[in-house]
């Protein structure tokens, strides 16, 4: 079964504290031909995280369209991505904040539990490497490691 288009996941390729610079990197985007998307998770935010204290928005790509937008990275890499946030140990894109996954409901329920007691604070995930930090607090901007490869997603 080849599913069409319309019914492709959508897979997070950059995570932005600024909704302008993902802007640009969706134009970019879809400048190239890469159907692309910004968007903002409220919902997870507000109702499954207790509100994390940074706003991250996700640019997102298809899923059949994610090996287009790793060779584009490849050959043209824009600007802006050096305002998406990194693994600093990797240099990845590929993080989450907050740190649990989107899929399944009972981690979610587990990080719940560790805010209310304060035995977990909200932390960045790398899907690359499995790394886990903390934001820094006084920090907005992207936190890409000088002598790290940014293309491993």
């Amino acid at each position: 079964m080849n599913p069409s288009l319309g019914h492709q996941a959508w897979l997070d390729v950059a995570v932005f504290e600024d909704l302008e610079a993902g802007k640009v990197l969706e134009a970019f985007l879809k400048d190239k031909g890469l159907e692309s998307r910004t968007y903002d998770d409220k919902f997870f935010r507000y109702f499954l995280f207790l509100r994390p204290p940074r706003v991250t928005y996700r640019v997102q790509v298809r899923s059949n369209q994610f090996d287009g937008f790793t060779e584009l990275l490849r050959s043209k890499a824009p600007e802006v991505l050096d305002r998406a946030l990194h693994c600093p140990s990797c240099g990845s894109l590929r993080i989450n904040y907050p740190q649990m996954t989107r899929k399944f409901i009972l981690p979610t329920i587990m990080l719940h539990l560790g805010i209310i007691f304060r035995l977990v604070g909200h932390e960045c995930y790398c899907e690359h490497c499995h790394a886990m930090w903390n934001l820094p607090e006084n920090d907005h901007a992207g936190h890409k490691p000088n002598s790290v490869d940014p293309l491993p997603l």
